[in-house]
This record gives structure tokens, sequence and C-alpha cells, in this order.
């Protein structure tokens, strides 16, 4: 949390949020508002300075390696996905073959029962 400026920031939204003379309603709004960087130009966020900006851009930096890394896990899983896909289209095609050999094999075994039954009489 530390090397990741998380501190910093909760550090500086909570300060912020002390020294604020208008105190909101929902505190946690006003956090969510602030390590969200939704409303950089409000009074409030006039009051935390620059401290908030530089925490600001330190979060934006690491969010920005976390979507990074999260859209390269999501095209990794999109791939084993689609070769998941695959696979399972290549063993469907398999299992209908094999069943469709069975179909003939019971038949061919049924047909031969019954030449030995009509042929070899009483053994």
């Amino acid at each position: 949390l530390e090397k990741s400026g998380a501190i910093d920031s909760l550090t500086s939204v909570l300060v912020g949020l002390y020294e604020e003379s208008d105190r909101p309603l929902e505190s946690t709004e006003y956090i969510k508002k602030f390590l969200g960087g939704v409303d950089a130009s409000s009074s409030s966020s006039k009051h935390l300075g620059g401290s908030h900006n530089t925490n600001n851009s330190r979060n934006n930096s690491v969010l920005g390696q976390q979507q990074q890394q999260q859209q390269q896990e999501n095209d990794k899983l999109k791939k084993e996905n689609d070769e998941l896909k695959s696979r399972v289209h290549e063993l469907n095609k398999t299992i209908e073959t094999l069943r469709a050999n069975l179909k003939t094999a019971r038949a061919e075994a049924k047909k031969a029962r019954d030449q030995r039954g009509e042929g070899g009489g009483g053994n």
C-alpha cells in the first residue's frame, strides 16, 4: 500500500475531509469521489492542494498499470477459452464418430448372431 501511494492518498483525502468547513453528509461519497478523481474542480478538491494531485497522478498510474495487467489477463483468458471451445468441438466430433462406429459394430454383431442362429441349428 505504501509503495503504490494508497496510504498517502487516503491520508490526503481524510485530512481534506477533516479540514473541510462544509462537511458533506456522506463522508464515504466524499472519499470515493476523491479517490476516484471524479471531481477535481470542486472546492473540496482545492482544500487538498497539490498533494492530492500528486497522489491522484500516482493512483492513476497504478490504476493504468492494473488496467493493463487486467487487459492482458483478459486477452490470455479469451485465447484460452477459444482454444478450449475448439477442443470441445473436436472432442464432440470424435464422440459422434465413435457412436456411429459403435452403432455399426452392434448392427454387424447382431447380423452375425442372427446368421449363426439360422444356419447353425442346435449345437
